[in-house]
């Protein structure tokens, strides 16, 4: 089985044109190089991934952007594709300040643990993405399938990898935020190319990882 996690592709808050105080995080829409990444992430996926995929997908604006995008791009709009929704996959909540908090007080406390005023911490997302794997192995059982594709946010898919390996928190912080529309997969050792982080007979390949620093 193969699971393929893919960030949304580039947004009018990446590139700072809105703000999520402005309008509400869930609608922000795609810039047209977002859309476009996400033609290509489509065709790189293809139709022979797609077909009989499982695919599930966060309801904010930006990822029905993508996956509409991801659909194009692998041609298959017309293959009655079921597609589930599932709110436990949006970005994680920042609350409602409009400015970040300050680094020290994250470093302070911890990255996987600093929950924004309002908000949410790293940890609170990795506890709804666990509920949520929980009912994808599920859905795997009522319908069997070796593919799996979801699209979501970055800091999701990092979640959703660290709970999936088993990873550490410090192996979890030692992962960059994956870029827009990167494809991060999931599957078994022998048939990933380069697994970056291996748990039993699973592996994931894909993702940025920071540098080690030198002491």
């Amino acid at each position: 089985m193969y699971i393929k996690l893919l960030r949304h592709g580039e947004s009018k808050a990446n590139t700072g044109e809105v703000h999520a105080s402005q309008m509400g995080d869930a609608y922000i829409e795609l810039t047209d190089k977002g859309e476009s990444q996400a033609v290509r992430a489509g065709e790189k996926l293809s139709s022979g991934y797609l077909e009989d995929s499982l695919i599930y997908c966060s309801p904010y604006k930006r990822t029905r952007q993508t996956l509409q995008g991801v659909l194009k791009g692998a041609v298959v709009e017309d293959l009655g594709l079921k597609i589930y929704e599932d709110p436990r996959l949006r970005e994680m909540e920042f609350g409602y300040n409009e400015e970040d908090a300050p680094l020290d007080i994250r470093s302070k406390h911890g990255w996987f643990y600093f929950r924004h005023p309002g908000g949410e911490s790293a940890a609170d997302c990795y506890d709804r993405v666990s509920t949520f794997l929980e009912s994808m192995m599920r859905q795997l059982e009522r319908r069997p399938s070796e593919k799996v594709l979801i699209v979501t946010h970055g800091l999701i898919i990092r979640s959703f990898v660290m709970r999936f390996l088993h990873m550490s928190v410090e192996e979890y912080e030692s992962l960059k935020n994956p870029g827009n529309c990167d494809i991060i997969t999931l599957g078994k050792v022998e048939d990933l190319a380069h697994p970056q982080f291996i748990s039993g007979k699973w592996g994931v390949e894909g993702l940025a990882v920071r540098e080690k620093r030198i002491s």
